[in-house]
């Protein structure tokens, strides 16, 4: 199964809405090993996890329309600086835009796409693992969250010509009628929201051009360090897997939905390995935490999830060839030899 990676903001509602439909979201978050992660909305989780919990949360509670219902609880709001870069654009042809170029700072399995022909403007998402696991509540979630981020841009009172789904009609038409307020259409070949591209050019009231720009440029830095290859993903795990106090590589194989030894393979083939890339993160963390902080080398150690700090100090000398105590001051010497020199 693919390791693409969503954004755990996505997870934003699913305990809510799992609970008022009588389910035990704890239970199923738990087995998933999705349960940890809600807390931080800005770290990464598997997102062909994230699909298997909309889908077993269904079937789990019961409801055909999970995807529709978890739609009510998530807003622009999930996209994190992307959803501030999209409110503050001039017009939605722009806000439109940069949610296509930018989508996968949220979600790295799917995509969405715009076209316009003869007036009218068709509005496409696809999910790159289509045939490996069911996508069914990923759709109804998608146009839900879809309509409303129109609806927030343009008019709370606006419909769209036409909502489309790739899967078939369900039993139940009265919740996609109620939420969508327009004609639908199923067994479609791509998901679809249609509407009048009149309004694409339309300027979004609220915005605020200095501020979209000054976004727009952050998104822009923070697109350097976005993990894109395999390596950069498992390294930026690690990273925020340290953070849990659990930087193992079973817990990092288990965020990327893969065993270890798959995990081992595919870093092997890219050149390095799961405890070169450990090694990496550990080392440029401490080395900050020495030349920045006068905290406790204990601390730092629990922080680097080391067993005890004779474990960290003795993996420092072996890379550094100095204690991490006596590396300290020699970089302090060094700093107070060039104020010196400085100051001359």
């Amino acid at each position: 199964m693919s390791d693409y990676l969503v954004r755990a903001s996505a997870l934003t509602g699913v305990r809510t809405t799992i609970e008022q439909l009588g389910g035990d979201a704890k239970n199923l978050l738990q087995r998933l090993g999705l349960d940890d992660v809600e807390a931080d909305p800005e770290s990464w989780i598997s997102y062909p996890r994230f699909l298997l919990l909309l889908e077993q949360a269904s079937l789990e509670t019961d409801c055909p329309h999970f995807g529709l219902l978890l739609s009510e609880h998530q807003d622009v709001g999930i996209l994190g600086a992307l959803g501030f870069v999209i409110q503050q654009a001039p017009d939605l042809r722009t806000a439109l835009r940069e949610l296509i170029t930018r989508f996968s700072f949220h979600n790295q399995g799917a995509s969405v796409s715009l076209s316009v022909d003869k007036g009218i403007a068709s509005w496409q998402f696809a999910c790159k693992l289509q045939g490996e696991v069911p996508i069914r509540q990923q759709e109804d979630l998608v146009a839900g969250i879809g309509v409303d981020l129109l609806r927030l841009l343009w008019r709370t009172d606006w419909t769209p010509n036409a909502v489309y789904f790739a899967h078939g009609a369900p039993a139940n038409l009265k919740p996609y009628r109620e939420r969508f307020r327009c004609p639908l259409h199923f067994d479609w070949d791509v998901p679809t929201v249609t509407f009048d591209a009149t309004i694409l050019d339309t300027a979004i009231s609220q915005a605020n051009p200095q501020l979209h720009r000054l976004l727009e440029t952050y998104l822009d830095e923070l697109h350097i360090a976005h993990p894109d290859s395999f390596r950069d993903k498992v390294r930026y795990l690690i990273q925020q897997a340290m953070y849990t106090g659990d930087c193992s590589i079973e817990r990092v194989a288990a965020t990327l939905a893969i065993n270890k030894r798959t995990l081992q393979r595919r870093l092997k083939a890219e050149g390095t390995s799961f405890k070169e890339l450990l090694d990496e993160v550990r080392f440029n963390a401490a080395r900050k935490y020495l030349r920045e902080s006068n905290g406790s080398l204990t601390v730092l150690a629990e922080m680097l999830c080391y067993s005890d700090l004779s474990a960290f100090s003795n993996a420092f000398r072996q890379r550094f060839g100095v204690s991490p105590r006596c590396w300290k001051q020699q970089r302090m010497g060094q700093h107070v030899q060039d104020l010196t020199q400085q100051a001359r």
